[in-house]
């Protein structure tokens, strides 16, 4: 387990876990109220966040696929944590969300204010929550490319709206995604940039690598 503290702002870190999901609990450090990002398995986030002290009261879900929902009525039945997404995203089980939230919206851990800007691509309502410098993308954009997607118009989708929406914020904004290492903004867009330089096949979709598709 790891521990990053940026003023007010302290993030856990823990995993990989499950689908080499990565664990995140976000914590304001003046209240020390917390929040899950994602709920990836239930017991490694239960264990987190008593190795480090914390009863997070929020999930706040980036997506609904099954990686990282598996936890939610586990850690809702240990901590009563109430389920933020947006009410659009598909996956989630009747009665499991508590807030909905959608673009331009923010939502509060303890005295911390996250900006809520949506993703649509990987999934149809794709959910990062950003605090400061630090934006937690779910499956949206990794280190290389952008997440996986099923045909070429989520693809498109998903492109233009990681350029609209993450490659506008500060360039050296930590990337924190679902699985895997972290990457910036500025990382990010100079890799985009010699995929927008290429042409590329009508089809194209999946895996895309920002170097080699």
């Amino acid at each position: 387990m790891q521990t990053i503290t940026d003023g007010d702002f302290e993030l856990v870190i823990a995993g990989p876990t499950g689908f080499s999901n990565n664990i995140y609990i976000i914590v304001d450090r003046a209240t020390r109220e917390s929040a899950f990002v994602d709920a990836p398995d239930v017991e490694k986030c239960m264990e987190a966040a008593k190795e480090a002290g914390l009863r997070p009261s929020k999930i706040l879900l980036t997506h609904g696929h099954f990686d990282h929902t598996a936890g939610i009525d586990g850690l809702k039945a240990e901590f009563g944590c109430t389920l933020v997404a947006d009410a659009s995203e598909p996956g989630l089980k009747d009665g499991q969300l508590d807030e909905h939230v959608s673009h331009g919206d923010t939502v509060s851990v303890g005295k911390l204010t996250l900006n809520v800007l949506t993703n649509p691509g990987h999934t149809p309502a794709s959910t990062t929550f950003v605090w400061g410098k630090h934006a937690f993308v779910g499956d949206t954009l990794f280190p290389g490319g952008p997440g996986r997607t099923r045909t070429n118009e989520n693809l498109l989708e998903e492109i233009e709206s990681i350029k609209a929406r993450l490659y506008t914020l500060p360039g050296d904004t930590k990337v924190w995604p679902g699985h895997g290492d972290t990457t910036t903004i500025d990382a990010s867009k100079a890799e985009y940039a010699v995929f927008a330089a290429r042409e590329h096949a009508p089809d194209l979709a999946g895996d895309v690598l920002w170097a080699t598709s």
